[in-house]
């Protein structure tokens, strides 16, 4: 048995060409089939036709018929937009079924490189979080003794500047010598304090990062240290919303739990 093909259709080297619509289509998406003759495309063009005869003797009977093909056309655009498939109610030659093998070869073998682009892409970024992670503890605590340094040095130029004012008040020195020693130990002191509070500001941004990324890669990954911890939410969770602790409890016991 044959298969009805819409005389429409037309097969150029780019691709099928709908001559009603003068555009691009794919005609396994569409009607060009079997069920040309329900496409709206199709029965648009015939009514035209159909209309244009009778234009010059009934043109008030036109415009009624036109208005319901638009619905119906819009309702047919949607409902195929939803819903793409080829009849089975007629058969197709092997031309067809290749073109049908080819198409869905084609999707298949671009998702499974962007699947694949996915999961390489996961593996490096669970990497990089591991990798990074060790690197900063070991980093800092180094970091963290450089700190302690600095803040003593801080707390010396801050009894520098004590013994500065003891000094004048004792009339160990003059007011030129008071003044050059203290704003020279000022000096030092703003310097190193401003310089702490950026370093301070600048440590607590790392690790609150690096944390963040840690404990998401750590609910993704399936251990039963992980699954425990998601037990005892849970849990938690539930003797909350039946009432059963307190909110300062539930918060405490969810931070320390997330921790």
């Amino acid at each position: 048995m044959s298969r009805a093909v819409c005389p429409g259709l037309e097969r150029t080297a780019s691709g099928y060409m709908c001559m009603y619509a003068q555009r691009p289509i794919n005609p396994f998406q569409w009607y060009c089939f079997g069920d040309y003759f329900e496409c709206p495309i199709y029965v648009q063009y015939m009514k035209t036709k159909g209309v244009q005869a009778k234009a010059e003797t009934k043109p008030s009977q036109t415009v009624q018929p036109l208005q319901q093909q638009a619905q119906q056309q819009t309702q047919q655009i949607a409902t195929t937009m939803q819903v793409t498939a080829v009849t089975t109610r007629v058969e197709v030659t092997g031309d067809t079924e290749d073109e049908l093998i080819r198409s869905s070869e084609s999707i298949i073998s671009r998702f499974e490189g962007s699947a694949k682009t996915l999961n390489d892409k996961w593996k490096d970024y669970e990497n990089s979080v591991q990798s990074t992670r060790q690197s900063w503890e070991v980093e800092k605590a180094r970091l963290r003794r450089y700190m302690v340094i600095l803040e003593r040095i801080r707390d010396k130029y801050t009894e520098d500047l004590k013994e500065v004012e003891l000094r004048r008040s004792m009339g160990l020195i003059n007011d030129d010598a008071y003044n050059k020693l203290r704003d020279s130990i000022q000096k030092k002191l703003d310097k190193i304090s401003d310089k702490l509070k950026e370093l301070n500001a600048r440590y607590q941004e790392v690790e609150s990062t690096i944390n963040q990324h840690y404990k998401r890669l750590l609910m993704t990954t399936v251990t039963p240290e992980v699954s425990k911890l998601k037990l005892s939410l849970a849990k938690l969770e539930e003797m909350y919303r039946d009432g059963k602790i307190s909110k300062e409890v539930y918060e405490k016991l969810k931070a320390e739990i997330e921790g």
